[in-house]
Formats: structure tokens, sequence, C-alpha cells
């Protein structure tokens, strides 16, 4: 075993804790504290303390591990705090896939000091310096090559939330970390350091190659399932969209004929000079007509809209909503950059507001709702402007209700994330519906 002083083991403790934390939350952005960075180095610092003040740190195995529980309680305190209980198992996940890369690095860094140098080198507070700093060029350089992983891991975590799939793999991780904990234990009683942290380095090196491409496996899995989905929802609104097209193209067929018999009508009342029968027929035609501002809704005019799933979302609500006579007018002025997780949060506040709505709203005139979606740098916006009758007034928080109905918004509110808003007014003749949602 190698001997260290209490110098060298404060350093390796608080720079390996600092990795370890950051690394926890790299696929997690949206959990990340203000001054991210900051909270890490209090999280070393009060491990190391920690660690150093404890008196059975070098004599139980068992009690030593007093830090560990504490870092680890503090973290979930904070999930709980943020009321992130959700995140719990894919935190652990993650949690163990650190454990096992900052030991498989640093026991290969240790064990590459020593054959290069010597034992007492390696023990020494420069060696200690020499082996941290090397480990901290390495972990750096993974986090740069793992950086094209977030989204898809984020939207693997977000799919997987609630499903059996996240509680057998977090069984499997549990079972992999706990079987590296009890050979790490056992190896430390070999005299000969080098060949035990060559070992050591060699089962958390295999043991992490092994989740890694299991997360792969399932971060592919995932990605096919989601793509499988995609190209089924593209045909269902092909073959909406195709049904919208042959109802417009009826109605310009039966226009061009109408237009036919108007052009008749009027050119026979000016050849017989009746320009009293010509007024009639002009008023008429006129009376009959039906006007709308409404312009016509393509899936190319949601370009702003980088989710397909949402993009694809909403022009299935405006065809819908065009069945029951409702027009619906979608303006997102600026392309959207939140993050998959808020994105989806989003495709769920629509599906659950407006389905149930415009059924209510085809019975109101002006039978219109007006729905935008924006940016700020805190959060994504959704503005949803509907017509209400004039004794309408707002319930609660969670209802518009009238004389001759109401809009219940209780079940759109609970489904809600607790970080997000959700405010519901009337003004005369309009209620409107905003709801922000945190930005990760």
């Amino acid at each position: 075993m190698i001997t260290v002083n209490a110098v060298s083991f404060g350093l390796a403790d608080f720079s390996l804790v600092f990795w370890f934390v950051y690394f926890q939350y790299y696929w997690f952005p949206h959990l990340h504290v203000k001054n991210f960075l900051l909270y890490c180095v209090v999280m070393g610092l009060g491990f190391t303390a920690l660690d150093l003040l404890n008196p059975f740190t070098a004599t139980s195995k068992l009690l030593g591990m007093l830090p560990i529980i504490v870092l680890l309680a503090v973290e979930i305190g904070l999930l709980a705090f943020q009321n992130n209980w959700q995140f719990l198992p894919a935190f652990i996940d993650v949690s163990i896939l650190a454990y096992l890369l900052i030991e498989f690095v640093d026991m290969l860094v240790i064990a590459g000091t020593i054959r290069l140098t010597s034992d007492r080198f390696a023990a020494s507070v420069w060696g200690t310096l020499t082996e941290l700093t090397i480990d901290s060029v390495i972990f750096t350089m993974v986090a740069m090559g793992i950086l094209l992983t977030r989204a898809p891991m984020e939207n693997l975590i977000q799919s997987m939330l609630g499903r059996t799939t996240e509680y057998l793999f977090l069984i499997f991780m549990a079972v992999l970390g706990l079987i590296y904990i009890l050979f790490e234990y056992s190896l430390q009683s070999l005299a000969d350091s080098d060949h035990y942290l060559i070992f050591l380095a060699g089962i958390s090196g295999t043991l992490l190659v092994g989740l890694t491409l299991s997360t792969y496996m399932l971060i592919q899995t995932h990605l096919q399932q989601e793509h499988t989905q995609l190209q089924s929802q593209q045909q269902e609104f092909r073959e909406q969209y195709t049904t919208e097209l042959n109802r417009q193209l009826a109605t310009v067929r039966k226009f061009s004929h109408d237009y036919q018999n108007m052009l008749l009508g009027l050119g026979g009342y000016l050849e017989d000079k009746d320009y009293e029968g010509f007024r009639q027929l002009y008023i008429d035609i006129r009376s009959g007509w039906e006007t709308s501002n409404a312009a016509e809704l393509t899936i190319d005019d949601l370009s702003n809209i980088p989710s397909s799933s949402l993009r694809y979302g909403l022009y299935h609500n405006y065809l819908m909503a065009r069945d029951q006579g409702v027009q619906l007018f979608v303006k997102v002025p600026e392309p959207l950059t939140a993050t998959v997780a808020t994105l989806k949060e989003m495709v769920a506040a629509i599906d659950k507001t407006l389905p149930p709505i415009i059924p209510s709203i085809s019975h109101i005139a002006p039978s219109m709702i007006t729905l935008e979606l924006a940016e700020t740098t805190q959060s994504l916006r959704l503005s949803l402007t509907f017509p209400v009758p004039l004794d309408a007034k707002v319930d609660g928080k969670n209802r518009v209700v009238a004389e001759r109905g109401m809009l219940d918004f209780s079940r759109l509110q609970r489904s809600l994330p607790q970080t997000a808003t959700c405010t519901l007014k009337t003004k005369v003749h309009w209620g409107q519906l905003i709801i922000a949602l945190p930005k990760g």
C-alpha cells in the first residue's frame, strides 16, 4: 500500500472529488446551481475537511465512508429541495459511471508514476501534484471529447423517467459498482501497491468500458425508437395534410363554379340594363361571403421550431382546429434554442391545452386562437389568446367560468414542472393563458 502524508491526502481528496462532482452533473445541465464550478470547489473542500477530521478514515472501512455518505446526502437533499426527485435513479447511474472513470484514470496515473519514478516520489507532495495535474488534463480532455453526447444522454434520461427500464438499468449499475468496491477493499491488503493499482485499474477500466457500451446501446435503441415514432408521426400528418388539401381543392372548385354563375347573372342584368337587379344580386353575393384573415399554415411555416415532435404536434392541432371550424394562428417569431428537455415539456403542455379547449372555442365568435412561442434568456414562453363570453371570469387559478360553459386548465397545471409558472386571465372578450418553462 502507498502511504502518503496529510497534505498529499488532502490534495488528492479535493481534486478527485471536484472532478467527481463535475462529472456527476455533466448530463444534467438543468440541475446546475448558480456558479456551478464554485459549487464543485465547495463540495471538494467540504469532503476533504470531513475526511481529514474523521478519526476512522485510516482504521475502519465502514466508518471511513462517512464523508462519501455525507456528500451523497447533501446532493440528494439538493435534488429534493429543487423538487427533482424524478432524476434520482439516473443521477445515481451517472454517479457510478463518474466514480469508475475517476478511479480508472487515477489508478493508471499513479501506477505509471511509480513505474517511471519510484514509490517514494509517487507518495510525496510533488509526486501527488504531478499525478493530479495529469489527472486534470485527462479529465478535461474527456469532458471535451464527450461534449456531443450531452443532448442524446439528456434525451435518453428524459425518455426513461418513471419507466421500468430506468430501474433495471439502476440495479445493473449498482451491482457492478458494488462489485468494484468489494474488489477495491479486498485488494488494498496486497503488499505490492504497484500490482494492486494496475489490477484495480484493469477492473475499473473493464467495468467502465462495459457500462459505456451498455449506455451507448441504450442511446442507439432510444434514437431508433424515436426515429420510428417520427416516421409514423410524419405519415399521419401527411395523410392529414392530404385530406386538408383535398378539402381546399374542393372548395376552390366549388368557388370556380359559383364564380361563373355570378358572372353570368351579373352580365345578364347588365345586358338588360336592369341596374336595380344588378345591385341586389351584388348585395346578395357580398352577404354570402365568409371572410377570414387566417393564412393557410404549412409545416414549412414552423421552421423556427427545432423539435420535430413540437413542430408536427402544432401542425396536427392546427388541422384538428380547422376541422372543428376554429382558426388557429401560430406565431414563432424567432428560432427556438431551448434544450430537448424543455421542448418536450412544451409539447406536453400544448397537448394538454389545445385539444380540450378547441370544441368549446368553436361555439364562440370569433372562433379563433392565437398561439405564440417565444424565448427569453431564462425561459421558453407559451402565450395562448382565445375568445370568451362577456360574463367570463377566472375562477381560482385554472378555470374560466361563464354562464354558457367553462374552460378548465387544472389538468395542464398539475402536469407542469414545479419550476414552471402559469398565469390565466380574462379581459373583456378575450382570455389569455401564459406558461413559462425555465430553460435547462
